[in-house]
């Protein structure tokens, strides 16, 4: 899809009631799934996975579930662009989640959100920004420019700045230690170089050690959080407590710190396994 296909249907999402866009995007899910049915097994795959571990009942859940609520979070991700006055799903905090993110904007100090593709990740980043102010995101630039300059701008017009330029760790080193928020996705399966990554023994998610290691070097704490868009077609976000990689100052080390994402990433999605977007063969 290029920019201006962007743009048609972000007016299309803003303008259309949810009962009429939302069989619009199942009908589109499905028609990608039957189109591509090779990727639909491999999702089907993982999904079957995570079901025969967890002893869930009933049958597994299938790949037209994973692709529906992609669509879903894509559509909710261009409704809210453009004018300030466009809908916003409702959002509610799960848990102790207020708590853990009122204890790290109270801190002062420089903070890294890790999370993963899961749901609505796009909205609750937005929403987040409201909450605590501008948040840089370190992200993948799209193939192609026309594109990527049309998320950029629909980012930056909700208070999140996408680091995908020439120096974007650079940048996000200095965003942090002047006190700032940066979000970065954790949930890799690969390294750049494409030589496979494996997770922890029986783990279903490979953390990325990006996230740490500027926690490391910045002294950042690190949020760690989840979200995922209920039936009512709100967006539920979760998040750990906060926490430093520091051990000489009562923090975790690296490999505890991995430990940790990694427990809770992986719940996230035992619980919620339709909404882990890996696209990975």
């Amino acid at each position: 899809m290029t920019e201006l296909g962007y743009h048609a249907a972000a007016m299309a999402a803003r303008r259309l009631p949810p009962w009429l866009s939302d069989p619009i995007t199942a009908c589109i899910a499905d028609l990608y799934v039957a189109t591509h049915p090779s990727r639909a097994r491999d999702v089907s795959r993982r999904l079957k996975h995570v079901w025969e571990e967890t002893r869930s009942p009933g049958c597994p859940p299938s790949a037209r579930e994973t692709y529906r609520a992609f669509a879903g979070a894509v559509r909710d991700f261009l409704a809210s662009s453009g004018a300030t006055g466009a809908p916003r799903p409702r959002v509610r905090l799960e848990g102790d989640g207020a708590r853990h993110l009122e204890a790290a904007r109270a801190s002062g100090v420089s903070t890294i959100v890790v999370s993963g593709h899961f749901g609505p990740w796009e909205v609750a980043l937005q929403w987040l920004a409201r909450e605590v102010g501008p948040v840089d995101a370190l992200a993948a630039p799209h193939r192609w420019s026309a594109v990527e300059r049309f998320f950029r701008a629909h980012r930056e017009a909700h208070g999140v700045r996408t680091l995908n330029g020439g120096r974007p760790l650079a940048e996000a080193i200095e965003h942090l230690r002047t006190g700032g928020w940066v979000a970065v996705l954790a949930d890799r399966t690969r390294r750049a170089r494409g030589t496979a990554l494996r997770p922890n023994d029986g783990a279903l998610i490979v953390i990325d050690p990006t996230p740490l290691l500027l926690a490391r070097r910045t002294r950042a704490q690190v949020l760690a959080g989840v979200a995922w868009r209920e039936a009512d077609g709100g967006v539920a976000v979760r998040f750990h407590a906060p926490f430093l990689v520091t051990p000489d100052r009562g923090g975790l080390d690296p490999g505890q710190a991995e430990r940790t994402l990694q427990r809770f990433f992986d719940a996230h999605v035992r619980a919620h396994p339709t909404q882990w977007f890996d696209w990975n063969r």
